[in-house]
């Protein structure tokens, strides 16, 4: 029988248990590894948001400071127009203790690579593709301005470490993408709409972005989101601008982070009267004199009124109610027998049940024993603006027997004498300097009588006289509406009135004294600065006059405050 030797079998059980300390350890260094790794990552993720939650801050900072209720607001330095050479930029600068943050100098580390991709064309300026970051800004230095933040610790080490906020107007081409795939790549932008111009501002509407527009008809065109129109019968849909606000935030080990907001302001609202000259007083002076007073009514006058809407002539519509007197001072009622049939408007009324009294505490007084319908507090109304195109340089003339033919135009001074007859065709408008009928039996007519009549006065030549109608002078407007014959004047003379028994006029002088004789009767509204009727002319107030000729409608600017709508929010690759 053979026996074997088993010497050689030993060491082998040292052998594997070298080979399993030997995978243990690779193991080992492999979770050691790994851990870095992933605390590499951890620490990387942990400073990529502290670099995005500090951006976010840079936005939040502008949110609240560009409210005009902060008490650092920067409301007044907020772009009113979009990015160009002469402004449009505002910088909102978070420089920490040693840093130098210059986002319009491209050598700076700080560098805005992002703003040329938001569509605006300025020189100097060059866009790149979407996503290679900008290498250029616009030339010079007057495109941007700055202001420093004001967060806690701005300017030190320990400030919040984003870099900077711009804040600028978002056109409607302001958001570029690149489309068309790998082998045909071509920019390509999201638009607000995609039939306006690229250049157009947005504004926000309340509920959705728009483009900037104009309504059809208004000149000059709209240049902010809250023009409106200052007069008119339909309540103006305002918006207001929608502001790219975009921060960059870069942390002390290098992570970048870049985000970008869209907001806005909710629309203001504003309620507009319609266009033309407000009159809710009836015949009015924009005087505030109370001794003497502005409005002086006397000799037996009466007031009423009437209503010549849709041919409503007035013995159909007058009643004494409808008839109403104001001022912005004094009103002084006396006679035996002055009737104001409706309201007597003033600031300041006395005591019931007279509601009168003396100057200065009241502005309502009378004497004798006139007949008032009321007395009622009035809102002191301003004085309209009144613009009269200069006069011609003839004169034309009507004497007895005569009847001179006028067509719209420049004219002079216009004259009728006794028995002598002035027609003016209408429709049309007569610009002229100065009007005088002063004898008995001068007429001037309006022809035909259901078309409208306006004459602007400039009292070129006869400031202190710019219109006198002497006694009888009859102003034969058959049409029994006021308002076919409108005279302007924007003077400080005094405009006389010694009438026919047919006169229908409006005359708006906010600045003239007009004195009223005769004891006639006047039909429609008269607007000026101080009106004398002490002499008993019947005052007869045409309802349909309430608001006459003489105001356009021109541009306004709403004013839009609260706190800002966040309407978009996005991470940018820059």
């Amino acid at each position: 029988m053979t026996s074997q030797s088993k010497s050689r079998e030993r060491g082998v059980a040292l052998l594997f248990c070298l080979f399993a300390l030997l995978i243990l350890t690779a193991i080992t260094t492999s979770l050691i590894l790994l851990s870095g790794t992933e605390t590499s990552v951890n620490a990387n993720y942990r400073t990529e948001e502290i670099a995005f939650f500090a951006a976010k801050s840079g936005i939040y900072e502008a949110l609240d400071r560009m409210q005009q209720s902060n008490a650092n607001s920067i409301a007044a330095q907020v772009p009113t127009f979009t990015p160009s050479a002469i402004g449009g930029v505002l910088y909102i600068i978070n420089s920490g203790s040693s840093l130098t943050v210059r986002p319009w100098d491209p050598t700076n580390a700080y560098f805005d690579d992002e703003f040329c991709h938001e569509g605006y064309a300025i020189a100097g300026m060059t866009a790149t593709s979407p996503g290679v970051p900008c290498t250029t800004v616009p030339s010079g230095t007057s495109w941007y301005t700055t202001v420093n933040s004001n967060y806690p610790w701005s300017g030190t080490s320990t400030a919040i470490p984003y870099e900077w906020v711009r804040i600028n107007w978002k056109e409607n081409a302001s958001q570029s993408y690149l489309s068309g795939g790998p082998s045909s790549p071509a920019t390509s932008t999201y638009s607000v709409n995609s039939t306006g111009a690229a250049s157009t501002p947005t504004c926000w509407n309340g509920s959705s972005e728009v483009l900037l527009s104009t309504p059809t008809g208004v000149s000059p065109a709209y240049t902010r989101c809250e023009n409106y129109q200052s007069c008119g019968t339909i309540t103006p849909s305002l918006s207001t601008p929608v502001l790219m606000i975009t921060a960059l935030s870069v942390t002390s080990n290098g992570s970048r982070q870049m985000v970008q907001t869209e907001a806005a302001l909710n629309p203001p609202v504003v309620a507009i009267s319609p266009c033309g000259i407000s009159d809710p007083y009836g015949f009015f002076a924009y005087g505030t004199s109370c001794s003497p007073p502005s409005f002086d009514i006397g000799g037996n006058a009466f007031v009423d009124g009437y209503n010549s809407t849709s041919g409503g002539t007035y013995v159909a519509t007058h009643s004494p109610a409808q008839g109403s007197i104001g001022s912005n001072g004094g009103v002084y009622a006396h006679g035996t027998s002055t009737n104001v049939g409706g309201k007597v408007y003033v600031e300041n009324v006395g005591p019931p049940p007279t509601y009168t009294g003396a100057c200065p505490s009241f502005d309502f007084s009378v004497s004798g024993n006139p007949l008032i319908g009321s007395v009622a507090v009035s809102t002191p109304l301003s004085k309209p603006t009144v613009t009269v195109p200069v006069s011609g340089s003839t004169d034309e003339s009507s004497g007895h027997g005569s009847n001179v033919v006028l067509v719209p135009g420049s004219y002079r001074n216009l004259s009728v004498s006794a028995g002598g007859t002035l027609t003016l065709t209408a429709p049309g408008t007569y610009n002229v300097a100065c009007i005088t009928a002063s004898s008995a039996g001068s007429n001037i007519t309006i022809s035909p009588s259901n078309k409208a009549v306006t004459i602007n006065v400039s009292g070129t030549g006869c400031a202190s006289a710019p219109i006198n109608f002497g006694s009888n002078t009859l102003i034969n407007n058959t049409s029994g509406i006021a308002s076919n014959l409108q005279i302007n004047y924007a003077g400080t003379g005094t405009l006389t009135f010694t009438g026919g028994t047919n006169d229908y006029a409006i005359v708006n002088a906010p600045n003239a004294a007009v004195v009223l004789h005769g004891g006639a009767d006047y039909y429609g509204s008269i607007l000026a600065n101080t009106i004398d009727d002490s002499g008993g002319t019947n005052l007869h107030f045409d309802q349909a006059d309430t608001t006459i000729n003489g105001q356009a409608a021109t541009t306004a600017t709403a004013t839009a405050t609260g706190s800002y709508n966040s309407l978009a929010f996005r991470a940018l690759s820059y």
